[in-house]
């Protein structure tokens, strides 16, 4: 007897298994930004081989579930992406000294899991008020992205020898390295050999 094609909702009838594995591509895509593996699959769900592992997608891209890419390990896409779990629906436009404009059907939401979408990513806690003059105050969490290079401009965690860290947009002048504050009223730094932590790409900021 041939397998169910749809449930009586329409929906594509999975078994247990399919549904298993569809759910773990689900919470892996949400969570990293990409799929996993077949050998990442295969681990997770105990498939010595990865045949098995190749069934259970090819039934899932069957049913209109996935996509898959010749060639590519991780080329796993879901045909209705899930609903980003840092997301926030966008409900105004807001402009200092104009009135609030709502507006009247939010559809837009806001995706923030950029922010922390691969493993090269963390985030830091501000502890008191040595950042206050660059805009960051205790509490706020910094998210980092560890890298050791980055481009004129971008705005860095630095570790400088005798200073300890720095919060600052980063220039390259010759030999030696100008932060500038987030705050233009405050003088630059100038050093010669920092150690870039990483790029700051965000403050989560909770009142």
């Amino acid at each position: 007897m041939a397998e169910p094609t749809s449930d009586r909702t329409g929906r594509p009838s999975l078994t247990e298994r399919q549904r298993d594995i569809y759910e773990y591509l689900r919470e892996v895509i949400v969570s990293r930004g990409y799929g996993p593996t077949v050998r990442e699959i295969g681990q997770h769900f105990k498939i010595g081989s990865p045949n098995g592992v190749m069934s259970h997608l090819k039934a899932l891209e069957k049913k209109g579930l996935i996509a898959r890419e010749a060639g590519m390990s991780r080329a796993i896409q879901l045909t209705e992406p899930p609903q980003p779990q840092a997301a926030l629906p966008l409900v105004a436009h807001l402009t200092s000294g104009q009135p609030l404009e709502i507006l009247p059907e939010p559809t837009t939401r806001i995706e923030f899991a950029g922010l922390f979408a691969s493993k090269q990513h963390c985030c830091l806690r501000v502890v008191g008020r040595g950042f206050v003059d660059d805009h960051i105050v205790e509490g706020d969490y910094l998210a980092v992205r560890k890298q050791s290079d980055c481009k004129d401009g971008e705005l860095v965690l630095a570790i400088v020898e005798g200073m300890g860290p720095l919060i600052k947009r980063y220039y390259r002048e010759s030999h030696r390295i100008r932060f500038e504050s987030l705050n233009r009223s405050l003088p630059p730094i100038v050093v010669s050999k920092p150690k870039i932590f990483g790029l700051v790409v965000g403050v989560i900021r909770q009142f």
